[in-house]
């Protein structure tokens, strides 16, 4: 890593009694100080700025009593034949290499794994030796945590290893790091992703005002190596729950040479439950979306399930089937498409 990263990943904040020194906590944040934290300089700056859309991802808060979530509502656990390996689907497997980020989401699906104390139980061997055994796997999802924050010999390491096996067809990695910590997308890590011809690369983004300088920079120079960039969203309370919002991103993403991917409905996981808006909120806005931007602008709204997995629910334009015809709707109107 380069002498900014490290700066960086030093002078993180990780607990409470630190934060409140830099800045002032609301009752709601001190409600859950037994969440887990750690954010780095660099968004602890935006936050100080006053960026509520930052703070609210970041830092954790109570502010009504709710049911309280599942650790594990997906059941990656049930799929995971191994440690660190979910295969949920026959063609599709997840490899979560690592348990640490650069900052902590408290929405995040796997805050049992990134807000426990445990040590990473480092298993690449035994994840090659079951994906031998199962040549039905061809496309591989690296995931954590968040594989950037290792470093690059260690990412070269798992992308060369998985390279070598014929059957995988796509790599895939889903990372925040161009938002947490744009200064470790460096050209010695650029240069490290850029020969893998099958590597593409997701990158988790809610809000336009995680794009600033460093962040769209940080992007633009992945693209520019060649990589294909998408994003991954979650619909958030409070945050981006809103056709403004989401078109604004959208536009922007697709700009820095980034295709809008998922949309996702926020999981139902314990830690989450501040974070989790309407499912026909998400819907109705993208619907909408669809009828007022270019398609290539609009990701797939999903929700995933711990038993089918991810069930795309929007964009969608019918309203009803019958035997004889398909009812229609959009921002324009009604209108009934025959089937005969």
């Amino acid at each position: 890593m380069n002498n900014k990263t490290d700066y960086q990943i030093m002078n993180s904040v990780y607990s409470f009694s630190e934060l409140s020194s830099i800045i002032e906590l609301t009752n709601a944040e001190i409600s859950a100080i037994e969440k887990r934290i750690r954010i780095t300089p660099y968004v602890l700056e935006m936050i100080k700025n006053g960026n509520p859309q930052i703070r609210k991802q970041f830092i954790p808060f109570k502010e009504k009593n709710t049911i309280s979530f599942k650790d594990d509502y997906l059941q990656e656990t049930h799929y995971s034949p191994i440690d660190n390996l979910v295969h949920r689907y026959k063609n599709k497997a997840i490899y979560v290499s690592t348990n640490q980020c650069a900052c902590y989401c408290q929405f995040c699906t796997r805050q049992r794994i990134t807000q426990n104390h445990h040590p990473y139980n480092e298993n690449l061997g035994q994840v090659l030796d079951y994906l031998c055994c199962h040549k039905e796997i061809s496309d591989l999802l690296i995931t954590g945590g968040d594989p950037l924050i290792l470093d690059n010999a260690r990412i070269i390491r798992i992308l060369d290893a998985v390279s070598s096996l014929k059957q995988i067809k796509v790599i895939r990695i889903g990372t925040r790091i161009p938002i947490t910590l744009p200064m470790r997308i460096d050209a010695d890590l650029l240069n490290a992703l850029g020969k893998y011809n099958n590597l593409y690369i997701n990158i988790h983004i809610n809000h336009i005002s995680e794009l600033t300088t460093e962040s769209k920079r940080a992007i633009i120079s992945l693209a520019n190596t060649g990589i294909p960039l998408g994003s991954q969203t979650v619909l958030l309370a409070g945050i981006n729950n809103n056709e403004d919002a989401l078109r604004e991103l959208f536009n922007e993403l697709v700009s820095i040479k980034v295709k809008p991917y998922y949309l996702y409905q926020c999981d139902k996981v314990k830690g989450c439950e501040e974070y989790v808006a309407s499912v026909l909120e998400g819907i109705r806005i993208i619907n909408s979306l669809n009828n007022t931007m270019s398609g290539f602008a609009i990701p797939k709204f999903v929700v995933d399930t711990p038993e089918l997995g991810k069930m795309v629910l929007a964009p969608c334009s019918i309203t009803g089937i019958s035997d004889e015809n398909i009812s229609l709707a959009s921002t324009h109107g009604r209108c009934t498409y025959s089937l005969i």
